[in-house]
C-alpha cells in the first residue's frame, strides 16, 4: 500500500510517479488476495486520464481495469487489430518457411512476441478472438518443441502458448528448464529465476497440467523479503511490485495461494 500515490497510480518506489505497469501489478496482487482496493475512483481515473494508443499503455491499462470488473473502452479495438497486423508486415526481411521463420537481420525482432501477446490479451478483455493470420504468424516462431525469435526460450514460449495454445512436445521442453524447485533460463543451467518460474508455471497451466509440487513453493516462498515482497532469485535483491505479481501467479498456478 505504501506505493500508491493519492492519484491512486502505484510507483516503483516513492517519491516516483505512478505508472501503468507497476499499477497493474499491484491491483493484480491485490486481487489474487481478495484485498479491498484502496482509492478505487481515483484509481480508474489514472487508469483513463494514462491511456494512449500504445501497446503498453492499452495492455496495462485494459488488464488493470478487467482486473477491477469493468469493461475497457471498446473503441480501441480497431485500433489493436491493425496493430496487430502492422507488426507482421513489419518484419518485412523475415521469410516463413516450413521449418518456421528465418531472419536476415535481428534488431527489429526480439520484442515481436511479446508485443503480439500484449495485443492479444488486450482484445480478449474485450471479449474478442485472436485473427487466425496472427495465429499462424506466431506459429512460425517454432523452435524444435519450444519458441522463440532465435532460439526456443520460456518467456518467447509462454507468449506464442498464450496466442496458439499448447503444442506437442512443449511440456516436456518446459520440465527440462527445472531446477532446485525453480525453473531456470536454460535446461541444465543455474540459478533458477522467479520469471521463469512464473513463464513455466504459466505454461504448464495453459497446458492443462495441475502441477503441484511443494519444492516449488519453497523456492517461491523463499524469495519473500522481510518487506513482505519478492525478489527474482535466492540471491540478495530488493522486493519489486512486478516480481511480486510473479511469486503471488506461481502460487495461485500451484494452487497454493
Amino acid at each position: 500500500m505504501d506505493r500508491q500515490n493519492e492519484d491512486g497510480g502505484f510507483c516503483f518506489c516513492k517519491p516516483l510517479e505512478p505508472t501503468l505497469p507497476e499499477t497493474f501489478y499491484a491491483v493484480s496482487i491485490l486481487k489474487a488476495l481478495r484485498c479491498t482496493i484502496p482509492k478505487k475512483e481515483r484509481l480508474i481515473e489514472f487508469l483513463k486520464r494514462n491511456l494512449r494508443r500504445s501497446t503498453y499503455s492499452i495492455y496495462y491499462t485494459f488488464k488493470t481495469l478487467d482486473a477491477l470488473g469493468i469493461q475497457p473502452p471498446r473503441d480501441y479495438e480497431e485500433w489493436i487489430v491493425s496493430k496487430l497486423r502492422s507488426l507482421t508486415k513489419a518484419v518485412s526481411e523475415v521469410e516463413l518457411r516450413s521449418g518456421g521463420i528465418t531472419a536476415t537481420y535481428q534488431f527489429d525482432l526480439p520484442n515481436v512476441l511479446k508485443d503480439i501477446y500484449a495485443l492479444v490479451e488486450s482484445l480478449k478483455t474485450l471479449g474478442k478472438k485472436v485473427p487466425e493470420e496472427i495465429v499462424t504468424f506466431v506459429n512460425g516462431f517454432r523452435r524444435c518443441e519450444g519458441f522463440g525469435i532465435n532460439s526456443p526460450n520460456l518467456k518467447d514460449s509462454f507468449y506464442a502458448v498464450s496466442i496458439v495454445g499448447c503444442t506437442d512436445g512443449l511440456i516436456d521442453f518446459v520440465m527440462r528448464h527445472r531446477c532446485d524447485g525453480g525453473f531456470s533460463k536454460r535446461p541444465n543451467s543455474y540459478p533458477p529465476y522467479l520469471e521463469e518460474t512464473y513463464y513455466a508455471l504459466s505454461i504448464l497451466k495453459l497446458c492443462g497440467v495441475d502441477y503441484r509440487d511443494y519444492r516449488t513453493y519453497d523456492f517461491i516462498v523463499s524469495l519473500q523479503n522481510k518487506d513482505g515482497g519478492f525478489r527474482r532469485s535466492i540471491y540478495l535483491g530488493v522486493s519489486t511490485l512486478e516480481f511480486s505479481y510473479y511469486a503471488v501467479e506461481c502460487l495461485k498456478c500451484l494452487g497454493m495461494l
